[in-house]
């Protein structure tokens, strides 16, 4: 047998919510032959009706029929019939003083009238009693000889809006038992049905509803339109769900606070921060009364979670600040982060003064979030930014590490104008008895390193005595030796030099002499060295000696004294760089670095494990420079590269590049030698034959 084609498939629907078909001969038919699970009740057919009555006097008790597995059998099955003796099992185990109470009340419930019942029989359906229900229809039908009506299906409907027992596929039940009655749905169904799919959602069923009433010019009422909502909003609609609410507003029905409410939690929940924003504005701004604080909490805690400032701003300065609620600790982080990202210094400000009264104890993530809340400003405030590290100074919290400058360094790198400028202010503050911490010149100084202005990176160096407060490093140890001294002033710490160093390595020409001498200032100092250190001050030497080398090149056939004292000057360099490199291979855990002395390649005196291990690029450049300079050395490091290769960060997968590219240098060494030797032999026998 053919059956019906179907235009749209229910995906399509499914996916396209908006769109309407044409064809509306489908609605009622599509309503009850859609496929479901198979529901079976768990009694039999009978051929006799078998009642259980209780007599008392002149009424009779009717004891109700309840399934066993949560499954309603319907009105379609309230003639089924149970066998003669069997005991009807209530739904639930209940106690006994309940089942008794019970009873009580289906006696006085059986002494009301009709018109009663069915008055009662609405109230249990509009409060989800799917089972009193139930079993109330039943009595109906049973006792009071009742035809199945709209009525009682409206009701059976009605009840599955409960959240635990209720159910959008036992609606499709009841419709289809409908059909076979020859019960064609009234509005009062329709919207029934509408109000179970807002609890329980089904797209299909509610879409096939909604063709229907549009089909035969059934109105919508203006809670189902709420029900609709609300159903959308369940399903996880909200495009839908919002343009239903703005459609109900735009037509002049006053959306219900339960219904914006759910709408908030919901599109909160689900990080859509901006419509919920709308929303809570309107609301807001519109003077709505009895907003709930929970709410309002909820909102603020999505907020600043996704860092929507709008929102986050609106809910602080209108409830926070106004004491109606109090965010925990990580609300007030997730909000001081929000302002920081957004440039606003004064919900920054209003955070921290929050979090002081109730007395939380700030970190130093807490005043780098302040910090760049200044730099973000627009525009930014550079000096109220240097003044959080000096507020960090005297705070009970460790001193600033480079790790709290980063946020000044990304800014004032680039801009020199800038870093003059902050200089000036660290000078200013200080002048005025503000502490300036050591980290804050540091800034100043890494800030010209970038530049390559070395010379004003030394200038800073050189007027670090002349500030006021004690910073730690050197300070500290030099007040232990120097007893009953008052210090003058901070001194650089290693962070300091290791910048400098740096900086010598960038400068063009490499500057191996300012490097020496900060390696004589930094043992004055007692200033103890780090792995980082003994790195950039090899650095140092093999770029220059790289540089001393490339000079070297001859530019004409004639013999250059220049060139070979540039490259003399460019493998001593290399040398220099090689025995700083032994050095640091010297020094273990536990002795005390000299940067002055070198000892055995690859062990110290002691014999013990090796100490540091510079990086994989200074192994690589310092191999490559001395087979370029056709120094057998180079194969000494790049050996103690492969020994060490797990200490040695890269050094597994790059290994084999950086030996090619020392052994190509090599080679290529030895063919520039051997051509610099024929050159040099066919000038020297043509000025004998002149």
């Amino acid at each position: 047998m053919s059956t019906a084609k179907v235009v749209i498939d229910p995906l399509w629907q499914c996916l396209c919510p908006s769109w309407a078909p044409k064809s509306t001969g489908r609605f009622i038919e599509s309503l009850v032959t859609r496929s479901r699970p198979e529901i079976h009740c768990r009694y039999e057919r009978r051929p006799a009706l078998v009642q259980r009555r209780t007599y008392s006097g002149q009424a009779a008790v009717y004891t109700p029929l309840s399934g066993t597995d949560g499954r309603d059998c319907g009105i379609a099955h309230e003639r089924r019939r149970i066998p003669k003796g069997a005991e009807r099992v209530p739904r639930r185990e209940h106690a006994r003083i309940s089942h008794d109470k019970a009873l009580e009340e289906w006696v006085i419930l059986a002494k009301q009238p009709t018109p009663y019942l069915y008055t009662k029989l609405r109230t249990l359906a509009l409060n989800g009693k799917t089972r009193q229900t139930r079993e109330l229809v039943e009595f109906i039908i049973r006792e009071r000889k009742e035809k199945p009506t709209l009525q009682l299906y409206n009701a059976l409907i009605l009840s599955n809006i409960s959240h635990d027992d209720g159910a959008a596929w036992r609606v499709t039940e009841y419709l289809d038992e409908m059909r076979q009655a020859g019960l064609q749905m009234d509005t009062g169904t329709c919207h029934a049905i509408l109000k179970v799919l807002a609890v329980h959602p089904d797209h299909l069923l509610r879409m096939d509803v909604l063709e229907y009433m549009r089909a035969r010019w059934l109105q919508l009422s203006d809670d189902a339109a709420h029900d609709i909502a609300a159903g959308l909003l369940r399903e996880g609609s909200f495009e839908a769900a919002l343009r239903r609410i703005d459609e109900m507003q735009g037509g002049g029905v006053e959306v219900r606070s339960w219904l914006l409410d759910m709408a908030v939690y919901m599109l909160s929940a689900a990080g859509e921060i901006g419509e919920a924003y709308r929303i809570m504005r309107q609301r807001h701004d519109a003077v709505e009364l009895n907003l709930s604080r929970t709410l309002w909490y909820t909102l603020l805690d999505a907020s600043s979670s996704h860092r929507h400032h709008a929102s986050t701003a609106m809910i602080w300065n209108s409830q926070v600040i106004t004491g109606y609620i109090r965010p925990a600790s990580g609300v007030c982080s997730n909000v001081l982060i929000t302002a920081a990202q957004a440039g606003d210094a004064v919900l920054a400000t209003d955070v921290f003064s929050h979090l002081s009264k109730r007395g939380t104890a700030f970190t130093a993530s807490h005043y780098q979030l302040l910090t760049d809340c200044y730099l973000t400003s627009n525009p930014p405030d550079i000096n109220r930014a240097l003044t959080i590290l000096t507020i960090m100074a005297l705070e009970k919290i460790p001193e600033p590490s480079p790790a709290e400058t980063r946020s000044l360094f990304l800014h004032l790198r680039g801009k020199p104008v800038l870093t003059a400028q902050a200089f000036r202010s660290l000078r200013e503050m200080d002048t005025s008895g503000k502490k300036v911490p050591i980290a804050a010149l540091n800034l100043v100084i890494e800030c010209y390193v970038h530049q390559r202005d070395l010379p004003s990176a030394l200038n800073v160096y050189k007027q670090i005595h002349t500030f006021r407060p004690v910073a730690a490093g050197a300070a500290e140890s030099t007040s232990k030796h120097k007893s009953g001294s008052k210090a003058r002033g901070p001194y650089a710490n290693i962070e300091t030099f290791n910048l400098l160093l740096r900086g010598c390595r960038v400068a063009n020409p490499p500057d191996e002499s300012l490097a020496s001498f900060l390696v004589s200032e930094l043992l004055a100092l007692r200033v103890k060295p780090t792995a980082l250190t003994y790195d950039r001050l090899i650095l140092v030497f093999v770029q220059a000696g790289i540089h001393a080398l490339t000079a070297s090149a001859p530019a004409t056939q004639e013999p250059d004294i220049t060139s070979a004292t540039q490259r003399k000057r460019g493998r001593e360099l290399l040398d220099w760089a090689f025995r700083h490199l032994v050095d640091m291979q010297a020094v273990s855990s536990t002795t005390a670095p000299t940067l002055d002395s070198a000892s055995d390649f690859g062990h110290d005196k002691a014999g013990s494990s090796l100490g540091w291990m510079p990086r994989f690029g200074t192994i690589e450049r310092l191999a490559t420079a001395l087979a370029t300079a056709r120094d057998e050395r180079c194969w000494d490091v790049l050996q103690m590269g492969e020994d060490h290769k797990d200490v040695v960060e890269g050094w597994g997968p790059k290994g084999g590049w950086v030996r090619r590219n020392v052994e190509q240098a090599w080679e290529k060494a030895m063919i520039v030698d051997a051509v610099g030797k024929v050159d040099e032999a066919q000038g020297t026998g043509g000025t004998e034959a002149r």
